[in-house]
């Protein structure tokens, strides 16, 4: 007979309770996934936002003339300027529905952190219908490079339709959040030139800049908004990184309710696996105290209840991280607008794991002591 067997018997003697206990660590750990994922999707903005990066929105929230692009490029310190429009549309089903956005061809140069193979930019940079997708976007997409992909909106082009067709050319790589990996990039030029409404014709929607020194992200904010003090619309420039925190800001001190209440949570669980514990102890005694009388250790008999303890948290744990990384999945699919960067990350995982074997720990701190301080005699006389 092994220690397992000893375990797992242990177990299955009282299944209800065996049931009830392990629902309750599944139960809490889903839970510790689900915050886990609500706070990289607030606070996860700030490792993607880049200190040498700006950028520039109408004060009024709308859009702004494409005529800025030329003052915004002679600011000293700027090195680089993008811009962009877009629309909302769908592939073949509403189901599979995608914002495609256009940018200037200059995109790259601001947005360092994706790279695209050399062959694949010049072809992308030579057909105004090209674009350039991310790697995540594609596999659920099924696309290739090559495919020609029909994409239907409501905004017509001036020969009414309302189908816009793009010849995939390059599918770009970026050690981002799987949302930003999700990106359809085609040439503003082909927008510009195609979209039948004529109000929106020379517009964009922001502008993005690229700095030569984040140390002067104050300064080249405001001269770029100190060119269009007398235009209209107004411009408001900062840095992404100061727009990350103003957002966050929105939403309180998520870290802090993220962290009070998943220690509500798995003290409630500590609770709950430690009676659990007790009360198998408590049944025990007897079977302990014959064990000692048969010469086993009271540090053998200890550990056999950490075990106990250990493969509960462990099979609940392992149940509650694999549930909840689906249940996150599926809820990312809902808030990616609003949480680009909501999900389950490795660093979460690992955490997770780590108070998994704390709480086994915790769990049987009372029994074990319980056990090391066990009188044989007096409990073999109670059994």
């Amino acid at each position: 007979m092994t220690a397992f067997t000893l375990v797992w018997g242990a177990l299955k003697r009282r299944k209800a309770r065996s049931i009830f206990t392990f629902l309750s660590v599944v139960a809490a750990f889903m839970l510790f996934c689900i915050l886990a994922a609500v706070r990289q999707g607030v606070m996860g903005t700030l490792t993607v936002s880049v200190a040498e990066r700006l950028d520039t929105i109408s004060k009024v929230q709308g859009p702004l003339p494409l005529s800025y692009y030329d003052k915004i490029v002679t600011v000293p310190g700027i090195t680089s300027v993008t811009y962009l429009n877009g629309f909302n549309g769908y592939f073949k089903d509403p189901k599979n529905a995608l914002r495609v956005l256009f940018f200037s061809p200059t995109f790259l140069q601001v947005y360092k952190e994706a790279t695209v193979s050399p062959t694949q930019m010049q072809a992308w940079l030579a057909d105004r219908q090209g674009v350039i997708v991310g790697p995540v976007l594609a596999k659920r997409m099924g696309w290739k490079v090559g495919d020609t992909i029909p994409i239907q909106t409501k905004t017509r082009q001036k020969d009414g339709s309302t189908t816009w067709y793009f010849h995939l050319l390059g599918i770009y790589h970026a050690d981002l959040p799987a949302a930003y990996q999700n990106f359809f990039i085609g040439h503003y030029q082909y927008f510009n030139e195609g979209v039948a409404d004529a109000e929106s014709q020379n517009l964009v929607f922001q502008y993005m800049e690229r700095v030569n020194d984040p140390r002067n992200d104050t300064q080249l904010s405001s001269a770029i908004d100190a060119l269009f003090v007398n235009s209209s619309p107004q411009t408001s420039t900062q840095s992404q990184a100061l727009d990350a925190i103003s957002q966050i800001r929105q939403f309180g001190d998520v870290s802090a309710m993220v962290i009070y209440v998943g220690l509500a949570v798995f003290f409630s669980m500590l609770l709950i696996i430690g009676n659990t514990m007790a009360q198998s102890v408590h049944e025990r005694t007897a079977e302990f105290a014959m064990f000692r009388a048969l010469g086993f250790k009271r540090s053998w008999l200890a550990l056999l209840v950490l075990q106990e303890s250990l493969l509960l948290m462990a099979l609940g744990g392992i149940v509650g991280l694999i549930l909840g990384y689906a249940v996150t999945q599926q809820i990312a699919r809902y808030v990616s607008l609003l949480f680009q960067t909501f999900g389950l990350t490795w660093s979460a995982v690992g955490l997770g794991i780590l108070l998994n074997i704390i709480f086994a720990i915790l769990a049987t701190l009372v029994p074990m002591q319980r056990i090391t301080c066990l009188r044989v005699a007096e409990a073999l006389r109670k059994a």
